[in-house]
């Protein structure tokens, strides 16, 4: 065999090696040109080998590539000065549509004939370039939920040190950093735990069973102070079922630990006094809250029991019933009193200045944001922040306040410096803030941050007891507010005022007796009440006579079953003896028993008024 059909032969073997590849394998001239194009090249570009044998490399190049490929080509040529010959390196081709995409490119030279030959073995990367693009914003991802969760997360080895924490965690125990923490804490247990041994039951716990919810303990802040947290956790496990590490979440439960301590003494100072409510309450004023009844009395208690705290208090209660004015007498009896007390009505607000409203701006942060400004967060720091309509909180905001709320911490509208803020929070509404949870329309884990002591404003209707002396109280103040003589307040003006079940609570009442003021040109009261028996209220006994308002036979037992029910209530269901209803009617008990009996009034059980 000669040396002609050996060349013959190696090429050959090398044309079927080539056709065979998946790779593009590339052979050019020193001039630049293709030479040869194998099936994996036509796979990747797109060309037919007829469509680029004969042109120029160039053409498989982004425009970008060009001139460098030019100047290098020359060079080598020239010098024999190589920086890419031999190499495996990442670029981008082109292909025949046009389309970049990401390449893998090993080129090698020889000389034969006196001339200079490259070829190119060339990958397409383009699913390995996505599966990383996706990999990365994956973790990028994931790395951005791990830093902002409001929740503290961590990893740690099953002997007690940090593999990783988030900013969450660091904060909720007192380090400037997750690095700091990292460094610092080297046995968990030792450091951080008020009983270690409690931190070995733990461990134990999470090997023993899948994950572990809501374990409580108390742990050792960087300054010394003693929090309570509650962790969810699990153990990473290897294929033999062998633990490697814990991975968990940790929350700071201190408030509602605190909220379980005040019911408990509220529980017991109540069982303590529980005498005190069958004794006559004397007509009180506490601060601006205005009444005897046992509701109110019941408001007080707990306004004195929460008020030296530092718990958050949710108030509730319909519209009109004085909500305000209970966050009020808790700010004065507080240790904050001397510092502001803020109220922002949540419901006022547009839903795109939120942000700057309660944590201010910087200047440019918008258009319109002329200067620097702060928030309300800001003006009420050292003091209590008053919360009104808090069911209004745009849901896709209402994780801001939950940060400020754990951590103390918030920015300003297009600022990157972190504030920090002392703020004791209290929240009102008129809604039914667990149904709205249920309903997706209120966070869960604000609802349980907003609601460590809840109290609740109980309707006028169901405190009537304490009209005369709201009325008389309104009507000082009238007088003094229209600068006019305050009439005389009668029994007839308040068994009609106590008729009336005033939907719009005490803001109505008070509205109703400023008209009454302002109507009262000789001196009497005229009460206007929007109802079928509203009628003119007057001292002249005749004059109501020559226009009597005539009532159905319905709205006659309405009258009676109302009035009933009032004595009932006013006499805390007393029927026989002195200061009983009975007495209060002027009937005989059993008179009144049969009464309740048919109008199926009791303790326990009244229809609908």
């Amino acid at each position: 065999m000669n040396a002609e059909q050996h060349i013959y032969d190696a090429e050959r073997r090398f044309r079927a090696v080539a056709q065979s590849s998946n790779d593009a394998i590339i052979i050019g001239d020193q001039g630049g040109n293709i030479l040869f194009w194998n099936s994996g090249a036509q796979a990747i570009f797109g060309y037919q080998s007829d469509e680029v044998v004969g042109k120029s490399l160039t053409l498989l190049m982004p425009e970008r590539y060009r001139l460098a490929h030019l100047r290098g080509m020359a060079r080598f040529c020239g010098t024999g000065e190589a920086h890419l010959i031999g190499k495996t390196f990442e670029l981008h081709g082109l292909r025949k549509t046009g389309e970049e995409f990401p390449l893998e490119l090993t080129l090698s030279a020889w000389m034969e004939h006196q001339q200079q030959f490259f070829s190119g073995i060339i990958r397409d990367i383009s699913q390995r370039k996505a599966a990383e693009g996706a990999l990365r914003q994956s973790e990028e991802k994931y790395r951005a939920i791990f830093n902002q969760a409001v929740e503290g997360i961590y990893q740690t080895t099953l002997n007690g040190m940090f593999l990783n924490a988030n900013p969450a965690l660091s904060h909720l125990l007192g380090y400037d950093s997750s690095s700091t923490l990292i460094e610092t804490v080297q046995e968990i247990g030792v450091q951080l735990y008020v009983e270690p041994e409690r931190r070995s039951q733990f461990c134990q716990l999470v090997e023993e069973v899948d994950v572990v919810t809501e374990f409580e303990s108390q742990v050792y802040r960087k300054d010394g102070t003693i929090i309570w947290i509650s962790e969810n956790a699990r153990a990473i496990k290897d294929a033999q079922g062998l633990p490697q590490w814990y991975e968990g979440s940790v929350v700071d439960i201190s408030a509602r630990k605190q909220a379980e301590e005040l019911l408990k003494t509220k529980t017991r100072l109540e069982a303590e006094n529980w005498y005190l409510q069958e004794e006559v309450i004397e007509a009180c004023a506490f601060g601006d809250l205005v009444g005897q009844s046992p509701a109110l009395e019941n408001v007080i208690r707990q306004i004195d029991l929460v008020a030296p705290t530092e718990a958050t208090v949710l108030i509730l209660g319909e519209s009109g019933t004085g909500k305000e004015l209970v966050a009020r007498e808790i700010h004065k009896r507080s240790h904050r009193h001397e510092r502001p007390l803020i109220r922002v009505n949540c419901a006022s607000i547009p839903k795109e200045l939120y942000e700057s409203e309660f944590f201010g701006h910087v200047k440019g942060a918008f258009t319109g944001a002329v200067k620097d400004r702060a928030g309300r967060f800001e003006a009420a720091d050292g003091g209590t922040l008053f919360l009104d309509e808090v069911g209004e909180i745009p849901l896709d905001l209402q994780s801001k306040f939950l940060r400020v709320l754990q951590e103390q911490q918030y920015e300003r509208v297009g600022d990157e410096y972190t504030r920090k803020v002392n703020v004791r929070v209290m929240a009102a509404t008129n809604r039914d803030l667990k149904r709205e949870v249920e309903l997706g329309r209120f966070r869960q884990d604000l609802y349980y941050r907003l609601n460590v002591f809840p109290l609740e404003i109980s309707p006028l209707r169901d405190r009537k007891e304490d009209i005369p002396l709201l009325t008389d109280h309104f009507l000082t103040i009238g007088a003094k507010k229209f600068h006019c003589i305050r009439p005389r307040l009668t029994k007839k003006h308040v068994s009609l005022l106590r008729g009336y079940d005033w939907p719009g609570n005490i803001r109505e009442l008070q509205n109703i007796i400023e008209r009454a003021l302002i109507t009262a040109n000789s001196g009497e009261l005229y009460f206007e009440l929007p109802s079928k028996t509203k009628r003119r209220l007057s001292e002249n006994v005749g004059e109501d006579l020559k226009s009597p308002v005539v009532l159905s036979e319905e709205e006659v037992q309405e009258v009676i079953r109302q009035n009933t029910l009032a004595a009932l209530k006013q006499t805390r269901w007393k029927v026989y003896g002195a200061g009983g209803a009975a007495e209060l009617l002027g009937m005989k008990p059993t008179t009144l028993l049969a009464r309740m009996r048919k109008m199926q009034l009791n303790k326990h059980h009244v229809l609908p008024e």
